[in-house]
């Protein structure tokens, strides 16, 4: 890996593992091999072995243990925005309001007012991007 490829070593380490992850090589739930062994492999050091690993991470590709090493997820695995999981629970709210009331059965203000309000707290956490405009019009 010495060889100039017009990439940073981290990043041709990442690229050749995660072929290995993808193919099959590295199963899912398999162990990496050691950054011992990465550096040996590859002619790198710790940091560019700890940095291409980071790079997998990111992608969501591997998951580390720590005190046990670093293992394959494929397919890959990333966990939601933190804005997620309020913006899901309260449109899931919202959405058995509707049911309710599409069923003719009687709603309870204050549980309408409470849900309302839960994603309007949740939808301002959205990154802009994805905001569009306010519940309520203003």
């Amino acid at each position: 890996m010495t060889e100039f490829r017009g990439k940073p070593a981290y990043r041709q380490l990442a690229e050749s593992l995660r072929g290995r992850i993808e193919n099959g090589e590295i199963p899912n739930g398999a162990s990496l091999p050691s950054a011992a062994a990465l550096m040996n492999e590859f002619g790198v050091s710790s940091t560019v072995v700890k940095n291409g690993i980071s790079v997998l991470r990111a992608e969501g590709l591997v998951v580390g243990h720590q005190g046990k090493g670093v293992f394959a997820q494929y397919p890959p695995v990333t966990a939601p925005p933190s804005w997620a999981p309020p913006v899901v629970d309260a449109a899931h709210a919202l959405a058995d309001l509707v049911q309710e009331i599409a069923e003719g059965r009687p709603v309870e203000p204050a549980r309408a007012s409470n849900a309302v309000a839960a994603w309007r707290s949740a939808s301002e956490q959205l990154p802009e991007s994805l905001r569009g405009g306010s519940v309520d019009g203003r």
